[in-house]
This record gives structure tokens, C-alpha cells and sequence, in this order.
């Protein structure tokens, strides 16, 4: 498995697709998501998309970066998006 370098430090101690937690209901792990709307003005029915977050930590320096999973999907929404007026 090749895993790229740290773009802060280049160190090459990488841990790759940690895990990203938020505390849910009742104080439960829940994975970090983001999400792009088909419709972001609309109040109801935004046509929402969701992505899981990953991250890629740095064992030297600590850096962090994260990626989402399915991010072809969630441009597409992002410029078919109805225009804002």
C-alpha cells in the first residue's frame, strides 16, 4: 500500500482513513458528514446529499487532512444547484 507523504512535514508516518466522529443523540459516535443541497434556498425538500468524511493524519507533525467519499456526486449537485436570486 503507497501512501503519499504529509503535505506539511513529508513525513511518510500516515494514518490513512481515520475515522471522524461528532457525538449524536444520547452522546453516541456518529461519522462526520457534509452535505450539498439540490435546492439550498428551498425551507423544506432541500434535495440533500450527504458525504461520509474520512481523514488522513500525520504522525510527526499532526497534520490533518480530511476527504469526503463520494465527491463526484456531490459536484454534480453542487452545479446543477437551482441559481440563488
Amino acid at each position: 500500500m503507497q501512501v503519499e507523504n504529509c503535505a506539511k512535514c513529508n513525513s511518510t508516518k500516515i494514518i490513512p482513513n481515520a475515522r471522524v466522529v461528532d457525538k449524536g443523540d444520547h452522546n453516541s459516535p456518529m461519522d462526520l458528514t457534509v452535505h450539498v443541497y439540490e435546492n439550498p434556498d428551498a425551507m423544506i425538500f432541500k434535495g440533500t446529499h450527504e458525504g461520509q468524511l474520512s481523514a488522513r493524519i500525520c504522525g510527526d507533525c499532526g497534520f490533518v487532512e480530511m476527504y469526503v467519499e463520494n465527491p463526484a456526486e456531490l459536484y454534480e449537485v453542487f452545479v446543477s444547484a437551482e441559481p440563488e436570486e
